[in-house]
Formats: C-alpha cells, structure tokens, sequence
C-alpha cells in the first residue's frame, strides 16, 4: 500500500483555513486505498509532503508564500502548493523549488486526482466557464482542527462583489458565490454533532449573503433559520460590511438568543473624502447611526472594526476626523492596516501619495488613543466575571477567552486557578467556566 506521510501550512485568513480543513478531509478519505498519515509538525523528519496553502492578497502575504515555500523546500520536502498566490504568482521563483506541484482554485474539485495521479473527471472546464467560484459540497464531516477549543469557522459563502480600490480580490478571483443555506444548515447539524459549540459565520462580505442566488440579501433569513435549530449552540458573525448593515438588521440580531453579539465591521475609514477613494459606498451619518444603535440594543457587545492608515489623498483633516472617530467610539478591538501600493490595485494609481515620516507619525498617534482605551476599559472590568473558555491550563495560571471575544483575534485573559469557579479538580481546554479578573 502507497504511504503518504504529510502535512499542511496555512497562510492568510480563517477563510483559508476552512479550504485546507476541506482538503486534508478529501486525503483523509483515502486511506482505504493509500497508508495515509497526517502529521501536525510539518517539519517532522518523517513528513515527505507539506501543503502549502497560500494568501496573495497583498504583496507582503506574497512574500510570506515565497519565503515558506523556500523554507520547507530547504527542508526537502515535496511541496503541494495551493490557493490565492498562485494568481499572482513568480514563475522565476518558482522554477528555483526542487519538487513541487500547484493545485489552483479550479483544480480544487480534482484534488486527491491530481495529488495521487487518479483519472480525472472533467470538472475543471465547467467551473472555469461558469465563472463562479467553487463552493465545496459539504456532505460530510471536514477536518475541524478547532473542534478541540468548542468552535469552528462556518463560510456560507466565497468572494466578493465589492471593488474598494485596494483590494486585488475581484482582480484575481471571481464574482460572490453564496451557498445554498440547505447546504449551509446541513453543515451547522454536522458541526454539533462533532462537539461544536459556537460557530464562526464568516465569507467576504458576510451581509451581502445571498445576493447572488436570491437577488437580495438573505444573511437574516438565513440567521434565523440557524437560530431556530433546536440544539445548545451559539454563534457570530464576521466580515460584516458596513453598507448592508442596517438598522432594522441590528434590531432583527436582537431577537436570536443564540446570536453573541460581536459585530466586526471594517470602517477602513470614517472621512467621507477617504471613503469615496476606497470607492465605499457609505456616508459617516450612517456609521455613526449604526454604531449608536449597536450600544443601544446591546448595551453588553464587543465590535471590532479595522482602518488603512495615510491612504493616498489623506489630509491632515481627514486624520483628525479619524481620531475623534476612535476617541468617541472607544472600539473594543482595533487593527490598524498601513496603506501601501498593491500593483494590482486601482489605489496604485492615486496621486497625492503620503510620506513615509508622516504615515509612522500618524501610526503612532493612533497607537496611544487605541492603548490608552485599551486600559481604560481593562480597568472598567477589574473584578467583574465572565464566562469564557479555557485555552490553555497550568498549575498557576489559565489563559481564558471571553465568550463575547473571538477566538485568533481578541486578547484573552490570564486568570489565576483561585478567581475561576469550577468543580472539576482538572480544568481542560474547551472548558466552559466563570472566572473572575482581578
């Protein structure tokens, strides 16, 4: 029986991650026919294979592909090379990699075919004339790596309509393609039965679900029917984008008893003369009433929102505008992108390019108000308790995550084993518990 002894590295976002789950699960399958073995340490003597599932979003996760590639074709491992940078992708660097092979986004449906050389079906031809984007058919149960901590990432839907001027992602990708929520349900059914707790909804642009397949946005319709699901479960959204979230949306999120509201909107901005050169379509009286109905309807929430910082044309003005923005708003997790040229880019193309002395400077000031409503509200919830999991447990220490914060993205707490109140002698990780922060 042929061995396969592999691996994988995933680069990039959750999105990603749910791909590479996907294709782990369809080798996984085949160890009827293949002595198939998986290992999580890629650079473990005994791995042969490593795939690599690559970011090419921007010019730096570009770079992070090349420089792993490198890395693990040092180590002379035969490489699987998978995902976004293979369309933009250095054919020079490529032809220095000893052995490797490239399975690209219309390849996905062959891919044990191609990585174990069986007959192909003539799937390739039909997506590529489609010009859709593949939406695996998940039928059955995927490698959740997750699992282990109680959540999981659920995409219900692949790429993105939107053409903000620095993103490459309808460049090199194709047209949103939502997931029938039969399909998406089905899957929320496979994922408790596999012990998950809370579910991660996540896709490009999370709101404009469905607008492809039911001519509208169907994000709340589809919310609902996850919510009336009659299992002990709970989930968040992600990637809401901040045009389609309305208010009468924020008040429908109230109703759903399993809904934990966390709302992550990437502003990117708030200067209306910004926003008109990312080519986003909202105003900031629109933001504001939104952000203003959110602390209303959830007086307990947490929203996470990100900003490109010195964007081409970005005035003294507009920075100012940004930071009374930050200041007013006291966002709970925020991540601050630097503007920088993508080739690819329509932003590229912009005049009125900011220094380099002038972006740190901006960078830094953004730093301390964002540090400084940090403390504020880390002394805000001296001696409260929450509820979270447990992520990591020693004899004096426990690293707990809130179950408002997301996992891989918000700070977690470190609690000491006397403020957490449990029965169990041993605490786990996934464990539930109450805890106090002290």
């Amino acid at each position: 029986m042929k061995k396969f002894r592999f691996s994988a590295v995933n680069l990039g976002c959750n999105k990603n991650m749910v791909d590479l789950e996907f294709v782990i699960w369809e080798i996984l399958k085949l160890s009827n026919t293949y002595k198939i073995e998986y290992y999580e340490e890629p650079e473990d003597s005994s791995v042969e294979y490593v795939i690599i599932n690559t970011c090419g979003f921007l010019s730096t996760s570009r770079k992070e592909a090349e420089q792993t590639i490198k890395y693990y074709d040092g180590l002379g491992k035969k490489l699987i090379i998978i995902w976004c940078y293979l369309e933009v992708k250095d054919d020079d660097f490529l032809s220095k990699i000893k052995e490797y092979q490239t399975i690209n986004f219309k390849d996905f449906p062959e891919i044990s075919s191609i990585i174990f050389n069986k007959e192909k079906k003539d799937l390739k031809d039909k997506i590529q004339k489609s010009k859709k984007a593949f939406i695996w058919k998940w039928d059955e149960t995927r490698a959740y790596f997750n699992a282990p901590f109680g959540y999981e990432y659920l995409k219900i839907a692949e790429w993105c309509d939107n053409k903000c001027t620095f993103c490459i992602i309808p460049q090199i990708r194709w047209s949103q393609t939502s997931r029938q929520m039969e399909d998406i349900l089905n899957e929320v059914k496979l994922m408790i039965e596999n012990g998950i707790s809370e579910i991660i909804i996540i896709a490009q642009d999370t709101t404009r679900y469905g607008t492809d397949l039911y001519k509208e946005p169907k994000l709340m319709e589809l919310l609902e029917k996850i919510e009336n699901l009659k299992w002990d479960f709970k989930f968040r959204l992600l990637y809401m984008y901040p045009d389609n979230l309305t208010l009468s949306n924020i008040e429908k999120l109230k109703k759903f008893k399993k809904f934990i509201p966390y709302f992550d909107i990437p502003f990117q901005h708030i200067s209306e003369n910004i926003l008109k050169k990312m080519a986003r379509f909202y105003d900031k009286q629109h933001i504001f009433n939104m952000l203003d109905s959110i602390k209303t309807t959830f007086p307990e929430s947490h929203i996470r929102t990100s900003f490109i910082v010195w964007f081409p044309g970005e005035t003294e003005a507009d920075f100012v505008e940004l930071k009374d923005f930050i200041t007013k708003y006291e966002f709970d997790s925020v991540a601050l992108f630097e503007y920088h040229d993508e080739p690819l880019a329509t932003s590229s193309k912009l005049e009125d390019k900011i220094s380099h002395e002038v972006a740190i400077s901006r960078i830094q000031e953004l730093d301390k108000i964002i540090n400084a409503i940090y403390a504020k509200k880390a002394k805000q919830d001296k001696w409260k308790t929450f509820t979270g999991y447990v992520t990591w447990a020693e004899s004096k220490k426990i690293l707990v995550r809130r179950e408002l914060r997301a996992p891989e993205i918000d700070e977690m707490d470190k609690v000491k084993p006397e403020n957490i109140k449990t029965k169990k002698k041993e605490l786990e990780i996934g464990d539930k518990v109450e805890y106090a922060v002290v």
